[in-house]
């Protein structure tokens, strides 16, 4: 994360140096998504080394790995403000063109890009697994596609003097950053509203813990996530009568298949007698 800061604060200083002497819009807009972006790494790696230095306490019993997760929401909101200023921009670009050096746009545009996926590349893997990073991840891929439109709008200008190119292509730009940020807080906003992972299928937990012996029914189910790998469980589950060190047997088996089949680590299960739940139809099949 420390080397994809480094190299987007480099290509936003070149991009906006470049952008005032080449007069494009698109180069500018896509300055000012690297400086966001970089603000964005920033934070992001601040969330990481507080999610995992900060320990538990008696007032934070999870710790502080929720983090993450505001750090994401964060980053969401700063790219929906640069989408904000393009558009405004744009529609002053419109009513007052300007015209554009293309070359040097094209020369920044090709240096832009290769700063953007190099520094993609070095957070991709952990993309896949922590949210947190994935919105860094995801500013850098924006930074790369607005480099690419960029550079097209350049040769438009080079080739066929259509200035207005440029104001188009911040346009488009705008328009990916406003689907990213979309995406990214809709993403956090279900987890801070203790949503179900969506890669969790309740019905199909009930269906396997229904499978082991001794389970007769399982309900008042709840899985939440306290971070992108945090996943959280509590339920009632209803056993045949009998022995507590029995029934801690039938508990461990849960657990274990939660873990296994889910990455569900952390589960709190409450157990219940059929004698007294017999009032009720059981939900198990056999």
């Amino acid at each position: 994360m420390l080397g994809a800061m480094f190299l987007n604060f480099l290509m936003a200083l070149l991009e906006v140096i470049g952008g005032i002497f080449s007069g494009s819009l698109a180069l500018i807009s896509d300055a000012l998504h690297n400086i966001n972006d970089f603000f964005a790494l920033l934070i992001s790696y601040l969330a990481e080394i507080i999610s995992k230095n900060k320990k538990s306490n008696l007032k934070h019993t999870f710790g502080f790995r929720r983090v993450e997760i505001l750090s994401a929401l964060l980053n969401g909101v700063l790219l929906l403000g640069v989408f904000l200023f393009l558009i405004v921009e744009a529609f002053h670009r419109i009513k007052s063109p300007k015209e554009v050096e293309g070359i040097q746009t094209v020369i920044i545009g090709v240096i832009g890009l290769v700063g953007n996926i190099l520094g993609a590349l070095l957070l991709h893997e952990d993309s896949h697994h922590n949210l947190n990073i994935k919105g860094a991840f995801l500013h850098l891929i924006s930074d790369a596609i607005s480099s690419v439109g960029v550079i097209i709008g350049a040769m438009f200008i080079i080739f066929y003097k259509l200035y207005i190119a440029d104001t188009i292509i911040s346009l488009l730009i705008a328009g990916f950053i406003l689907y990213s940020s979309i995406d990214l807080i809709k993403e956090t906003l279900h987890i801070l509203m203790e949503g179900t992972p969506r890669e969790v299928d309740i019905n199909e937990i009930q269906k396997l813990i229904c499978k082991i012996p001794g389970v007769r029914d399982i309900h008042h189910i709840h899985v939440w996530q306290v971070s992108t790998k945090d996943y959280l469980l509590s339920a009632h589950v209803v056993v045949e009568d009998q022995k507590v060190s029995e029934a801690e047997k039938i508990v461990s088996q849960i657990k274990d298949t939660l873990r296994e089949k889910f990455n569900i680590n952390h589960s709190t299960l409450e157990i219940e007698s059929e004698t007294y739940f017999k009032e009720k139809e059981c939900q198990c099949e056999y």
